[in-house]
């Protein structure tokens, strides 16, 4: 849950506190849980809509995070020092691309691509109608990615 709420937010300390959040909010609503549902995809569904209301909530204020607060999401290994600052210089480039893309589109990604859910995982936690809808919402995230990027991507000309 932290890691799904740091990617969603981009900052560690309002990760901690939205996955705190997060957890009483399962807690309190556990009678609600219906077991034939997935517990991993219900949990994700309030965890996605706690962090879009919270990044709703931080641009009111203008304190959303920035790519420096995710110290925590990779750590390259290695022993040549400027492959890590390569690494790390992508991860926050892929971050601050992450914060750029649409609440929605961005809960996808992160879901699919860091959490590892399928897309009928994917379509259930953000409520949509079926698992074509989280694959062209993925798809338009993607693209979306790509664009923002576009600088960091290396295409070798034929």
């Amino acid at each position: 849950v932290w890691r799904f709420c740091l990617r969603m937010l981009g900052d560690e300390q309002a990760a901690e506190e939205a996955a705190q959040d997060v957890l009483v909010r399962v807690y309190k609503a556990r009678s609600r849980y219906q077991p034939s549902a997935r517990f991993r995809t219900w949990l994700f569904r309030i965890a996605t809509n706690h962090c879009i209301n919270e990044r709703q909530r931080a641009w009111r204020r203008r304190e959303v995070g920035t790519p420096e607060g995710t110290a925590g999401l990779s750590r390259p290994s290695g022993h040549d020092p400027s492959a890590d600052t390569q690494a790390a210089q992508l991860a926050r480039a892929v971050q601050a691309a992450l914060e750029q893309l649409p609440p929605r589109q961005r809960a996808a990604v992160v879901l699919a691509r860091y959490e590892g859910c399928s897309m009928a995982a994917v379509a259930e936690a953000l409520e949509l109608p079926s698992t074509g809808a989280a694959k062209l919402l993925l798809h338009r995230a993607r693209k979306n990615l790509e664009r923002i990027l576009e600088p960091y991507l290396q295409r070798e000309d034929p």
